[in-house]
């Protein structure tokens, strides 16, 4: 027995989930080797065939036929009475049971779904096999033959609740468990390498990046930023199986949910629809921020349809649908420009030798006008809006186009052989408009992280599957499918060469990837220039193969399973291509003392700022660029083995082991690095070159020195136990492993394959030092752009990008651990089922722990205590490095840590008499030591030291909400009801009312200083776990509560809770220990159907979102409310992310 499942839970975990996970690596050892797989798409039929005494009846013939294609399967029942028809298509079907001496009972219409277990047992009458008895089916309400966690979104949920954009995820949101994800911006849509829409999902407490997205049982995931892949048309989609915890072993790579679409096939009759969904503004509320002005254009048409049916009947059948997009947004932008009277000076000085002079008293007289600055500042536009900050607003328009279509081919070369086909595309091309506009044939983005500009969004999915029956207890299952993703994303002035337009020698715009505008930030200002990261180029490209066998021998129902999936990734992305750079003041800020008024002080600043911006004295500089396109590899085999054991007629046991290997990247060209921060450690300045890990060089691997997990052994076991008829107690315990490293192709661009110039000084006037090795700044010191005494000039650019070595000044490293392993996650359930009628409550207990979890440093090469200088505000800045030849040093190791633990309660109502709900209730805490799984913000473990981590930052997860309600309804109005003539069938028939609600608490957040108290002097970073670093903002001393009985807008959170710490110390304050405002939301939707035929019908369809207007706001961490020190600190003034105003969507659609 692997001891490593045995000892997991000795540091600090409980005895008891230590005997759990013991006992099921017994269970397995006892089991023996039959190996298994659960199906994530298809169902099983199970039941007894009994007499009317109770006696099983043998040798019984159960035919079970699928309804819309007339498949048939036709097995024997058992010794025991019992029959299981396995890998069965969702859908709806008859059961036929026949046996000598006996009537026949026919059972019609029964519906299963993926995933199901489906209990039909059957009581035969004696008498003649020429007599029928027809049973009406009863589809199981509870999950008696289940211990998986799991949701199944129906094809009338998927079709009728409003869905904004008509985008899936929202459903799945829905779930117990599951929300709306932190908002981190990778799966939200908003990123140049994902502008389609979102994707995020949290699911018990796990971050959105950590879920399995599959569609028909094909993988599809795209690994480098945790989104799914293609996104299949809501029209083409059969039903949403989301699995939450406890998974059987065939579900793996995976923390969070399990979400599968089955897509629609064709039956023996054709059917399908014609639609089209419109909105416009002038149906829609405003912003709760924006009472007066015309609201920012939104024009949105969605249009489509799909049809099915039989190529040859009872053989060959084709489903396929389309939709397109067209949409227009506008998008307010509020930006800081040059006052009228700077814009005005500005303007007014002539081009080409800089003979003009900066007026005296700016800390600039008798400098010359640097020209390139000049063409840049220029590019600002006139404000049109008063004040010294965001005093131009404008709300251009940007612009999605879209389609997406499914095809798929099902075929029966006979009762024993079946296949299907599916290719599913969707393209969006999007355009995201500049904030500053349109200047001297140059778009302005106005910010570098707006990612103004085209983008290219395509995807495509080929899936083939072939299932082949031996016998009635024996069958396989084969897969095949290829999954591609091209991200194209340009700046706005890409092959412009608007470098060489502002003055720029050719060392700026030297290729087509640095043919950009380069962005200067001009301190207080808008940026000027193109955005980072861009132009981006990512194409993904996934193969797939899986063979899963399926036996049933007596009460096992035994599976297992292989599959391989490979994983490639062309990356073509630089940070900064072509170079970028940004100004502070020269001079000294003007004091309160100096000009008492704060906005004739705010002017000076400004004026100060534009003066030392037009004499071109920048402070920073740099290029960062990669020498290469690499193209990744990675490989993820598994397999797996499960038995479902009816241990008793109401006791059924599942029990398994899943293996996963998820092998680190590699580059086809050996083009990544690593660096071995601890072997280092122990070198010399002259061998410190060892510890660089390029592939082939010196015996690295392909794998830069990083070693590969082969641990991943995942035990688990599940039962369900039924005491009663109407009451089902189900529980589980498993482990579940997922690809921690899976961002390493980005974290493995390093020297000598990306060329980073960037001079690392600390600069003002009189007074500049190199801070990673200590040297005063000088005219002979060629790394500081800004030196004592010189003033620099823009020139011919920046150097060309170079490979740089071990020796290169202030050399940069992201490394990785070459002991990282794979995330590991344990979960556990117990849960208990009651049937009312038709009604079914569901509460339980649902938890889960995160082990070795990615954590970021974004610096390990910290400055050593007690090295520092004497005099000023930086007398307790240390110096010298721990590698003094290097600069930082940003660590991946897996040493996170996360907790979850819920009380989750579900009540569900099957469509009776016209009414149909499923609402849920969780009340759960999730804490961590992470910010993110795949990066880390503001609060992460920046600067840390990694052996306090768990100790300072332990804390609430970014995702930690507290409470959360969703409910989803369906009723039909008058259902089932006789009207009494034409008309009144006509006014008073055919309609629905359909509902989303959701009310969550708020989300928590940590409180920072406004400026660094362990370090004076930056800002940017959190230092809480160690006051030895490089300086930011970090979380100061908690004195009180911060909570208030009445909280309000003005003042939301006890301020007086927080006091600034000791210099030089860590604050008591811990991480997102305060929450913001809670989060409600409703959306309608109105229908009326009428009627055309008996097989056709028009529907008229009204929603809205956010039906009650009701605005939703949160604490962000960008913003000063959550700065002690900041104005602003206290109030809430930022939107949720989540929020929208009241929306409306009409939408005429034909179902035939």
């Amino acid at each position: 027995m692997n001891n490593r499942y045995c000892t997991i839970f000795r540091s600090g975990q409980t005895r008891a989930a230590h005997s759990i996970a013991c006992a099921a690596v017994t269970l397995m050892v006892l089991g023996g080797a039959n190996m298994a797989h659960a199906q994530l798409t298809t169902a099983d039929i199970i039941g007894t065939v009994t007499d009317a005494s109770g006696a099983t009846v043998p040798n019984a013939q159960v035919e079970v036929k699928n309804l819309a294609t007339n498949e048939t399967r036709t097995i024997t029942s058992g010794a025991s009475g019992e029959y299981v028809v396995s890998n069965l298509k969702p859908g709806h079907y008859s059961i036929t049971v026949t046996a000598s001496g006996f009537k026949v009972t026919k059972t019609g219409d029964l519906a299963v779904e993926a995933g199901d277990r489906a209990r039909n047992d059957t009581r035969l009458e004696l008498g003649n096999v020429s007599e029928t008895i027809s049973v009406e089916a009863q589809t199981p309400l509870l999950q008696s033959e289940n211990a998986t966690v799991s949701s199944t979104v129906t094809a009338q949920a998927v079709q009728d609740l409003p869905l904004n954009g008509r985008n899936y995820v929202q459903l799945v949101q829905l779930v117990p468990g599951a929300n709306e994800g932190p908002g981190n911006g990778l799966t939200s849509g908003g990123r140049p390498d994902d502008r389609r829409q979102s994707s995020s999902i949290s699911v018990n407490g796990q971050d959105d990046t950590l879920n399995n997205f599959t569609i028909d049982g094909f993988d599809n995931n795209e690994r480098v930023i945790g989104t799914s892949g293609v996104r299949p048309n809501v029209e083409g989609m059969q039903e949403i199986s989301v699995q939450t915890n406890s998974y059987a072993p065939e579900a793996g790579r995976t923390a969070g949910g399990v979400i599968n679409i089955v897509t629609k096939s064709g039956g023996n009759q054709f059917h399908g629809s014609v639609y089209e969904y419109f909105r416009n503004d002038i149906f829609d509320a405003r912003t709760f921020s924006q009472n007066t002005g015309a609201k920012p254009e939104l024009r949105q048409n969605q249009f489509g349809g799909s049809i099915g049916g039989p190529i040859f009947k009872d053989k060959t059948f084709f489903f396929g649908d389309y939709e397109g997009l067209r949409q227009v947004i506008g998008v307010t932008y509020k930006s800081t420009v040059p006052t009228i009277d700077e814009y005005n000076n500005i303007n007014s000085i002539g081009g080409g030798s800089p003979q003009a002079l900066v007026a005296a008293g700016a800390g600039t007289a008798g400098r010359p006008i640097d020209p390139i600055a000049l063409n840049y500042l220029k590019l600002f536009p006139a404000p049109n809006e008063p004040g010294l900050t965001n005093n131009y607003i404008v709300s251009p328009s940007k612009t999605a186009t879209s389609n997406l279509f499914d095809v798929r081919i099902d075929h029966h070369f006979n009762a024993n052989n079946l296949f299907f086909g599916r290719y599913t595309y969707n393209k969006v091309d999007s355009t995201i408009p500049p904030a500053l506009g349109t200047r001297n044939g140059l778009d302005i983005s106005g910010g570098r992280y707006i990612f103004a500009g085209p983008a290219s969004d395509a995807a495509q999915q080929y899936a083939f599957d072939y299932t082949h029956i031996f016998s009635q207890n024996l069958l396989v299952d084969l897969k095949a499918g290829y999954t591609r993703i091209n991200n194209l994303s340009l700046p706005l002035n890409y092959g412009k060469n608007a470098a060489t337009q502002v003055g720029f020698g050719p060392n700026m715009n030297f290729n087509a990837t640095s043919n950009v505008l380069p962005p200067i930030s001009f301190g207080p200002f808008a940026d000027i220039g193109d955005g980072a990261y861009v132009p981006l180029q990512d194409i993904d490209s996934t193969f797939q193969y899986a063979a899963i066998v399926n036996w049933t021998k007596g009460n096992h129902n035994l599976k297992f399973g292989a599959s391989y999936i490979r994983r490639q990734a062309r990356n073509l992305q630089s940070a900064f291509p072509g170079g970028q750079y940004g100004f502070n003041l020269i001079s000294d800020n003007v004091s309160s003392t100096q000009i008492p008024d704060a906005n004739a002080r705010q002017k000076k600043q400004q004026d100060n700022q534009l003066a030392s911006s037009l004499v071109g004295a920048f402070s920073s500089e740099g290029r960062n660029y990669n020498l290469n396109t690499p193209d990744y590899r990675t490989y993820e085999p598994s397999f797996f083995i499960q038995d479902s054991w009816k241990a008793m007629p109401n006791l059924t046991v599942l029990y398994g082991v899943r293996y996963d290997l998820f092998t680190p990247f590699t580059e086809a060209h050996g083009h990544i690095s690593n660096f071995d921060f601890n072997q280092a450690l122990t070198l010399t300045s002259a061998t410190v070159g060892q510890a660089l890990k390029i592939p082939g060089v010196n015996g690295v691997d392909g794998h830069a020195g990083i070693g590969v997990d082969h641990s991943n052994f995942a035990p688990r076991i599940g039962f369900s136990y039924s005491p009663n008829a109407r009451t089902v107690l189900r529980g589980g315990y498993g482990l579940s492993f997922f690809p921690g490293n899976y961002t390493s192709n980005a974290d493995l661009k390093n020297a000598p394959f990306v060329s980073v110039y960037s001079p690392n000084c600390v600069s003002s006037v009189g007074y500049q030092i190199q801070r990673q090795q200590g040297v005063a700044a000088s005219a002979s010191n060629p790394d500081c752009a800004t030196v004592a005494g010189a003033v620099p000039t823009f020139d011919a650019g920046l150097p060309l990008p170079a490979a740089q070595t071990i020796n290169s000044p202030a050399l940069s490293f992201t490394a990785e651990s070459p002991n990282f392993r794979s995330a590991m996650i344990q979960q556990f359930n117990l849960q208990v089922q009651q049937q009312f009628g038709a009604n079914v409550l569901t509460v339980g207990y649902v938890g889960n722990i995160g082990q070795h979890l990615p954590q970021t440093i974004s610096d390990i090469n910290v400055p050593k205590p007690g090295n520092s200088v004497n005099g000023g505000a930086s007398s307790a800045r240390p110096l010298s490095t721990i590698l003094p030849n290097l600069g930082g040093v940003s660590w991946i190791i897996s040493e996170g840590v996360s907790n979850y633990s819920a009380l989750q309660v579900s009540f569900q109502r099957r469509f009776v008499h016209g009414l149909s709900f499923d609402g849920n209730y969780t009340w759960g805490r999730a804490a961590n030591d992470v910010t993110g799984f795949s990066q880390e913000g503001a609060q992460g473990a920046y600067n840390a030291d990694p052996t306090r981590i768990r100790l300072i930052d332990y804390g609430l997860a970014e995702n930690d909400i507290k409470n959360r309600f969703a409910l989803s309804l369906n009723y039909a109005i008058l259902e089932g009801h006789h009207f009494s003539n034409a008309f009144e069938t006509f006014a008073l028939g055919g309609w629905q009312v359909n509902t989303i609600t959701v009310w969550q608490g708020g989300k928590p957040v940590s409180i920072l200083n406004s400026s660094s108290a362990s370090l004076p002097g930056d800002s940017g970073y959190n230092n809480r776990a160690t006051p030895i670093n490089n300086g930011g903002t970090d979380r100061p001393n908690q004195i009180a509560s911060p909570g208030l009985g009445s909280p309000t807008n003005s003042r939301y959170f006890n301020t007086a809770a927080f006091v600034p710490q000791p210099l030089g110390t860590i604050g008591t304050t811990q991480r997102n220990n305060v929450f913001g405002p809670h989060f409600r939301h409703v959306d309608l939707s109105l229908f009326k159907d009428f009627r055309v035929t008996e097989r056709t019908k028009v529907q008229f369809r009204a929603e809205s979102f956010n039906i009650s207007n009701t605005p939703s706001y949160q604490l962000t961490q960008g913003s000063g409310n959550v700065q002690l020190g900041n104005s602003a600190f206290g109030t809430v003034t930022d939107a949720d992310s989540n929020y929208t105003p009241r929306l409306f969507q009409f939408a005429l659609k034909l179902n035939f």
